[in-house]
């Protein structure tokens, strides 16, 4: 997402009926060549206003997995009640709208991880239970809280996400950083905080959400990363950055070389997950703007 301060298996069913429906749509979601989740934060306004609404109005348009951006710091994520809805509620939701939800953004925050205890905070506990029933596989931090412009500082973070990624990895779960400009600003001797960040975390434990357009704000090319660290993004999202303004745009209206990015990521990549997020609008509505995202991604850059 572009700031941390702007802005993240089906229900057994009783009858046999609705168990063939379960069974039918999964079918149906295997033949699925590409995932193509929308970030919630596209939305953010209308999913404020009405959750239920907006995320069936996202179902008609051809979405068929979501990603929330469920802050902890924030109201979309409080007392365990996400965008208002307790993980049961919200599961039984998206079960019924045809919609999943692989990968959900929490931020980890300093106080998530009990130094004395060397385990997570109860709060996170409730996390990774509420990631797993409602099916999820990733949990994905999108922001990094300890002080970037100490590298021992940041050190100590990368040791405790190693931690923290055994743990959920445990719990059924992959845990994931979701970046932003600034690990591409900051370097030590010569080298970006990225790079650093990317060597010194375990892979076994912890994976990549690439933001291709939070990086071209920091003027850097996001092909370097795709090819030194193609087994370390599982996760991409698919954003465009405006020509003249840092902000987001519609997909192929922007400055990044969307076609090149992607079609290498699909070649030589980790990559499974591709998911849109558009934060500006321009003229348009966001619930325009994701659904010419959605269809630009599929029939521009061979999304089928």
């Amino acid at each position: 997402m572009n700031s941390y301060s702007s802005r993240r298996n089906f229900i057994k069913k009783g009858s046999f009926l609705l168990a063939g429906t379960a069974v039918s749509r999964q079918l149906f979601l295997q033949k699925e060549k590409f995932h193509i989740p929308l970030q919630l934060y596209s939305v953010r306004d209308e999913m404020k206003k009405d959750p239920l609404g907006t995320l069936k109005q996202l179902a008609s348009i051809g979405y068929k997995e979501v990603e929330p951006a469920a802050y902890l710091e924030q109201s979309v994520y409080q007392n365990r009640k996400i965008y208002g809805y307790s993980s049961k509620e919200l599961r039984k939701i998206l079960d019924d709208l045809g919609l999943t939800q692989p990968s959900s953004h929490v931020v980890f925050r300093l106080t998530d991880w009990q130094v004395t205890k060397k385990d997570v905070s109860d709060e996170w506990k409730g996390v990774m239970e509420d990631a797993n029933i409602l099916g999820q596989k990733y949990l994905i931090s999108p922001w990094f809280a300890y002080d970037k412009t100490k590298l021992d500082e940041c050190r100590k973070g990368f040791d405790v996400y190693n931690k923290v990624g055994e743990i959920c990895s445990k719990a059924g779960l992959r845990f994931g950083f979701h970046n932003h400009h600034d690990e591409f600003e900051q370097k030590f001797n010569n080298e970006y905080l990225y790079d650093i960040m990317l060597k010194e975390l375990n892979l076994k434990y912890v994976c990549q959400q690439l933001d291709i357009c939070n990086m071209a704000e920091a003027n850097v090319d996001p092909m370097r990363w795709l090819k030194m660290f193609p087994k370390h993004f599982e996760l991409l999202h698919v954003k465009d950055l405006d020509k003249t303004k840092n902000e987001s745009t519609l997909l192929g209206d922007g400055r990044l070389r969307m076609k090149e990015i992607l079609d290498f990521a699909k070649k030589n990549t980790a990559v499974k997950y591709w998911v849109i997020e558009q934060e500006s609008y321009g003229d348009k509505t966001p619930m325009e703007s994701v659904k010419i995202d959605l269809e630009r991604l599929k029939q521009n850059y061979n999304f089928v």
